[in-house]
């Protein structure tokens, strides 16, 4: 018998209120009795929140010197270009920028 997720956590605290091993609740409730134990350890993890080993801290790479560089027209504006810079996409842009003087 397949039961929703809703259903194990009532099911697993049934379990450990009965005192029975999990292989005797389980044959009496239709149940596998390793997916019992799989269910009280998801149970258990949820009212303890997160676990620690599961959070990573992601921090961006930053290099020793800082390669953009910046082009400046004549109007006093700027564009700041990264160094992995599609030229074709640079020269389009400044050719819209000059021509919206």
């Amino acid at each position: 018998m397949r039961r929703k997720r809703e259903e194990w956590p009532k099911l697993v605290a049934r379990w450990e209120a009965s005192g029975e091993s999990a292989a005797a609740f389980a044959r009496h409730v239709g149940a596998n009795a390793m997916t019992l134990y799989r269910w009280r350890r998801e149970v258990r993890g949820a009212e303890s929140g997160p676990a620690l080993s599961k959070i990573v801290e992601v921090r961006p790479a930053r290099g020793a010197t800082d390669d953009r560089f910046e082009v400046r027209l004549g109007d006093g504006r700027s564009v700041e270009v990264p160094p992995s810079f599609d030229a074709g996409a640079l020269e389009r842009l400044l050719r819209v920028l000059e021509s919206a003087r």
